[in-house]
């Protein structure tokens, strides 16, 4: 076996490190392929020109990098990184303890190899690996779990199951949930109001953020933010359902219905599905602006495309750079405040009685650059991005109470930045949509809305979703908190649809309860989702 026995402890010391997975079969089968006695010295050169390319290979399927076909099919995307950000991409995978560990493994192993057989090592390593599960298994029949407790906020979640069970239903079981989910789902639907002579005038305006989530929020220490406190309502379990912009986008924009599959995203909906049809339906003039061109991603022909409306985003012309963008585009990001203000001003000139924004940021994208050449860690510069946007929020969010109109922001974010990043996806990565990524603030504010809508925020601590924000929205129209004496923000926010905290990237599932999380591969396995 030779250096291959090195190969194994490296790996083995990564597995039991947590670091990589490590897929029983095929490491037996090329650890047999490797101590194999080969007399020719050409066949030797043969045999070492296979296994180089195999082992690589192999260390990779066992990595939990996103698999090698769909790395490569967003090899247009990775592309367009610029070189400081793929260099700092780089050194996030580097841990100067885990190096060093290995070069003192690897020091071991060069004395000890020549008194000792280290091939056979290698395979006893194997075969405890393979050994481990059924000595778990058998563990488990001998001491069963204790009984799990159903609360009651779980058993009226939809597909709600105790947290201590998920874990332990076999790959079917998971499959037909996942499919009942979904098959459930795709009969929902919010019902919003006709139009009426006696609707209520307000604006709606939604601050969709890409890279922002609550986990995001607690390595940074800003959870408790005072812009999260001015909302009116505070959803503290809602999920995104997805980790990357364009698909969260059109989550978004058909937040009419249910939560519908990844690939249903890309197919023509039913059209209540579509947010902004029901919005025009109840008077409201769509329009859109973003603080970046929508590029990367193809992000921008996403939204037009499968958003089901017919409207262009606001230009840009004179609203000054903020940031360098992550990806190389020459004019960046623009500052939140000078997009929102910029388009405020020119809603104040528009005779439209209701308007309905969808404005989009990419402010808190991992990677993007500061223009006075500064260049903090990631944890730092996130903390300072965020107190620009919510600065930037508040101060929008002043600038129409000043105006005296009425309007209601929702604030919501496509998914989150991965900032802390976990043992399983570097920080930045989120090709795995985990509950650290998928678990966002959501917060709605009702502006020039009298005293009734005073106070702390009204938190909803339950599992929900778009539907949950959706028919909010709906109960707003329908009941307008303007009026006197009109129904509280606790009494509309009562009942709201709960959603399982279920998210999906393409071929990726991961399905939360509680704590846990299991996770289905594109391959089809399941396996239980262990950040730490």
């Amino acid at each position: 076996m030779g250096f291959w026995s090195y190969y194994f402890f490296l790996k083995l010391a990564l597995f039991w490190g947590r670091f990589i997975d490590f897929h029983v079969i095929p490491n037996l089968a090329f650890a047999i392929f490797t101590v194999l006695p080969v007399k020719q010295k050409r066949w030797r050169i043969a045999k070492q020109a296979v296994a180089i390319p195999t082992g690589i290979a192999l260390l990779y399927h066992d990595s939990f990098l996103p698999p090698l076909q769909r790395a490569l099919a967003q090899k247009d995307q990775l592309v367009d990184f610029n070189l400081p950000y793929v260099i700092e991409l780089a050194g996030r995978f580097i841990n100067p303890q885990l190096l060093l560990a290995l070069a003192l493994m690897l020091l071991a192993w060069l004395l000890l190899r020549r008194k000792l057989r280290m091939a056979s090592f290698a395979f006893l390593g194997i075969f405890v690996v393979a050994a481990t599960p059924v000595v778990q298994a058998v563990a488990t029949r001998l001491v069963p779990a204790p009984a799990a407790v159903v609360t009651a906020a779980e058993a009226a979640g939809s597909g709600a199951m105790a947290e201590a069970d998920i874990g332990s239903l076999k790959p079917a079981e998971l499959d037909q949930r996942l499919k009942d989910f979904y098959q459930a789902e795709s009969q929902r639907r919010v019902a919003f109001p006709s139009p009426g002579a006696e609707d209520p005038a307000f604006d709606l305006i939604f601050i969709h953020i890409c890279s922002l989530a609550w986990d995001d929020l607690d390595y940074v220490e800003r959870r408790e933010h005072a812009l999260l406190k001015r909302f009116d309502v505070l959803f503290t379990r809602f999920s995104s359902a997805a980790s990357y912009s364009g698909p969260a986008a059109i989550r978004l924009l058909r937040a009419g219905c249910g939560q519908p599959h990844h690939e249903d995203l890309y197919k023509p909906a039913e059209p209540e599905c579509y947010l902004y049809n029901e919005l025009v339906r109840a008077g409201f003039q769509p329009e859109w602006a973003m603080n970046h061109l929508g590029i990367f991603g193809n992000m921008r022909e996403d939204i037009k495309v499968r958003a089901g409306w017919n409207t262009t985003p606001m230009p840009l012309d004179g609203v000054p750079i903020s940031m360098k963008s992550f990806d190389g585009v020459e004019n960046g990001y623009h500052r939140d405040y000078d997009v929102l203000a910029t388009w405020w001003q020119r809603r104040l000139t528009e005779p439209a009685a209701k308007v309905a924004l969808y404005y989009n940021t990419g402010t808190m994208h991992d990677g993007n650059r500061f223009l006075d050449g500064s260049k903090p860690n990631t944890r730092d510069s996130y903390r300072i991005r965020t107190d620009m946007l919510f600065g930037d929020i508040g101060r929008f969010i002043d600038l129409v109470q000043a105006s005296g109109r009425r309007a209601v922001i929702v604030m919501v974010p496509e998914h989150g930045g991965a900032v802390r990043g976990d043992r399983m996806q570097i920080s930045g990565l989120r090709e795995i949509p985990t509950p650290a990524i998928t678990q966002v603030p959501v917060g709605i504010k009702l502006i020039n809305g009298g005293a009734t809508l005073a106070g702390s925020p009204q938190i909803v601590d339950t599992p929900t979703s778009f539907l949950a924000m959706s028919e909010f929205l709906a109960r707003v129209m329908a009941h307008d908190p303007y009026a006197a004496g009109a129904q509280s923000l606790a009494e509309l926010a009562q009942g709201l649809p709960q959603t399982a905290a279920i998210a999906e990237n393409e071929g990726t599932v991961i399905m939360s309860q509680g704590s846990r999380a299991m996770m289905r591969t594109p391959d089809g396995e399941w396996s239980r989702y262990e950040a730490r």
